[in-house]
């Protein structure tokens, strides 16, 4: 199918909104270039659920906080618009803390979905998901190393549900400073802070759990590539949090010998629980979790 065409701002959201009817609503809030809204898969998967529910991308740029308050306003305003999925750069953004001021928020905010009142409540369901599915389908965090390289956007979430799981270690690698993030995390388990995957001590008697969070916004892989290599047949666990199926750095890791996975498991996890939550809200009807997956792989 044609994918839907994307809001470059409030004001194409404003005239969509106007020149549509009575569909349900769910915005998709991002700052990407046109190759990578090319790219996005949900902008196709989302939109063959249900005839009557749009999965609506909208582009705002990085910092324009009066953009995202007008569009928290319109959503509220406008009944057709029943959640709102954030990625980066807009989580956790200082509208919303604004928005929800005095409420007991999650600490990393990923969706919006409308309450009974038409109201909207925050959510946190990358980190969720991302553990869900890699404790079901994959292993244990618990007494293993894991390193997670890329620690903004959903990077974070990931990090704060691996350190209440008990992992041996948890490396936290970004080229800013997560010193305070990891400080805070050090309550619950032994959690360090590199700014280079060069300074991360992989001695383990256990498994190294490498989870590749800075890929899913734009990274660079050279890095990894090194660890993979210096790291090989060793039966390893690697994750790449990017959606597509065939992912090159995912390949080059199993050439490595290492049991290695995309984000496609955890992707359409975390979407399906966005679409229970506006189903419950709405008269939309959602496929089997199964059926959905299927969806999911042939946009990937």
């Amino acid at each position: 199918m044609d994918k839907i065409l994307v809001c470059n701002g409030v004001e194409d959201l404003k005239k969509y909104l106007g020149d549509h009817g009575d569909e349900k609503i769910c915005l998709y809030l991002a700052e990407k270039t046109p190759e990578a809204w090319d790219i996005s898969t949900s902008r196709v998967y989302m939109n063959q659920i249900d005839p009557h529910f749009v999965y609506l991308p909208v582009n705002i740029q990085k910092g324009d906080w009066d953009s995202i308050r007008e569009v928290y306003i319109i959503a509220e305003q406008d009944n057709r618009i029943v959640a709102i999925n954030q990625t980066q750069p807009h989580k956790s953004n200082p509208v919303q803390k604004e928005w929800f001021a005095g409420q007991d928020i999650p600490q990393n905010v990923d969706s919006l979905v409308k309450d009974e009142n038409n109201k909207l409540q925050c959510f946190n369901l990358n980190g969720p998901s991302f553990a869900s599915w890699f404790e079901d389908e994959v292993t244990s965090f618990a007494h293993n190393l894991v390193v997670v390289f890329g620690v903004g956007g959903v990077g974070e979430p990931i990090a704060r549900i691996i350190a209440s799981k008990h992992p041996e270690k948890l490396y936290l690698v970004d080229l800013f400073s997560k010193a305070d993030l990891a400080q805070e995390l050090s309550q619950n388990a032994d959690v360090e802070f590199c700014d280079n995957i060069g300074d991360v001590n992989f001695s383990t008697n256990n498994k190294v759990i490498l989870i590749n969070c800075a890929g899913k916004e734009g990274g660079d892989d050279a890095a990894l590539r090194r660890v993979l290599e210096e790291l090989q047949n060793n039966n390893y666990i690697f994750v790449d949090l990017r959606p597509q199926l065939d992912i090159e750095i995912v390949n080059i890791a199993k050439q490595y010998g290492w049991e290695a996975y995309t984000g496609f498991g955890m992707n359409s996890r975390n979407d399906y629980v966005l679409l229970q939550k506006i189903q419950e809200k709405t008269d939309i009807r959602i496929p089997s979790f199964a059926e959905f997956a299927k969806l999911v792989a042939a946009a990937s």
